[in-house]
């Protein structure tokens, strides 16, 4: 499952890359907690789990107008509970950390700071949490690009809904500003 989920991010990335309409990121996110929910573990509380795994890592910034693929470690914290009242609440946790990357054609370096959290609490009333947050930094800037090469990114999503179903709560925010 986990491969699944770093597989979804990484094409959700590339979608906010290449300036995917704001509404079918965050149809395709809920996408995903979806399938997060149907794969939850329908048993009883259970320990944490965590491991790493190796990654290979494609993008491409949009400031300086050019793709990168490099290798890093995946780091995956994953919890899972159902109460005795059948709350089930679960949280994932992904952190790609040592990933170097290059871009293809102008070989210019680069260092990825990445992390993926989803949280949900799902019972009579419910609530979704999913954050992204990236930031690639280009080694070696010549200063040729006026607003930047380095690029920063982040997605924010929060849904609440009430015993009804009804939505209580909706909120979206991304980055304004990816250049710096």
């Amino acid at each position: 499952m986990h491969t699944r989920i770093l597989g979804a991010l990484v094409r959700l990335r590339f979608l906010v890359r290449a300036s995917i309409s704001p509404a079918v990121f965050v149809l395709a996110a809920l996408v995903l907690a979806g399938g997060a929910l149907i794969g939850a573990s329908g048993a009883a509380a259970g320990p944490a789990v965590s491991y790493t795994t190796p990654i290979t890592y494609d993008g491409f910034n949009s400031c300086a107008g050019e793709f990168f693929t490099g290798t890093g470690d995946a780091h995956f914290l994953t919890s899972e509970n159902v109460s005795t009242s059948g709350v089930l609440q679960s949280h994932v946790n992904v952190r790609i950390d040592g990933l170097q990357a290059v871009a293809a054609l102008s070989g210019k370096k680069y260092v990825v700071q990445d992390t993926f959290n989803h949280e949900f609490v799902f019972s009579k009333a419910g609530e979704d949490t999913f954050d992204i947050t990236a930031h690639f930094v280009r080694v070696g800037e010549d200063g040729t690009l006026i607003l930047g090469d380095d690029f920063y990114e982040y997605l924010r999503t929060h849904i609440t809904t009430n015993a009804a179903g009804a939505v209580t709560a909706f909120s979206v925010r991304t980055s304004d500003a990816p250049c710096q």
